[in-house]
């Protein structure tokens, strides 16, 4: 294996080892936003900070290979898309660290619809995490789409807990406050489905030179 090949499998290594954490610290903020534990939010900051020295050891890696290599073809998208999948991850996991601090004006869950609601949202966002990988890895393009296509079904979940916020009447504040909670926890979701979605449509791209972004159908 050559050496700039030899870098390059060094830097998916690091990608795939960043998203296993951020997965990590995903799941640890819906467990604490559910425990209503605001103190969990305390370890997830150092873990955070982690995944920040990842992203700039990734950043300075792709740099590294397209200075000393100078890619073509195949591995200089490759490269490209790495560089964008990792901004990507650490997003990801500022936005489930705003998950968590959330937990600070959650009491519990006003209605078990809710509860439902952020649930599935946390299992289908962090399985799109998981397959967006496992495709950029792979470099399987079915898969990748499949992550695309369930990005509808995020953007469907938040728009029930907002009707379901909608249509209750909340006479007791700390039910509002809990309930509005919910509701920005879910919008974090929905962002971090999207910015899976954008994963999955670099990994396209990547394995086909085929541009998914903003055409509105694949």
């Amino acid at each position: 294996m050559s050496r700039e090949r030899e870098e390059i499998r060094s830097l998916m290594e690091n990608i795939v080892a960043m998203a296993d954490e951020v997965g990590r610290v995903l799941r640890a903020a819906a467990q604490a936003f559910t425990s209503c534990d605001p103190n969990s939010a305390a370890d997830l900051y150092q873990r955070d900070e982690a995944i920040d020295r990842m992203e700039n050891a990734n950043d300075a890696r792709c740099l590294r290979i397209l200075a000393l290599f100078q890619p073509a073809a195949d591995d200089l998208r490759t490269v490209f898309m790495a560089l964008k999948i990792n901004n990507d991850l650490e997003r990801i996991g500022d936005h489930a660290l705003n998950i968590a601090e959330r937990s600070a004006d959650l009491s519990a869950f006003p209605t078990s619809a809710l509860a439902e609601h952020f649930a599935h949202m946390t299992e289908l966002t962090l399985g799109m995490l998981s397959d967006a990988i496992t495709a950029f890895v792979a470099r399987d393009t079915a898969l990748a789409k499949a992550v695309i296509a369930r990005d509808d079904e995020a953007d469907d979940l938040l728009s029930g807990s907002i009707r379901e916020v909608l249509t209750q009447d909340w006479h007791d504040r700390s039910q509002r406050e809990s309930a509005v909670a919910v509701v920005f926890a879910a919008k974090e979701f929905e962002r971090i489905a999207d910015l899976c979605t954008n994963l999955a449509e670099d990994v396209v791209f990547m394995a086909e030179g085929t541009l998914l972004k903003h055409e509105g159908q694949m």
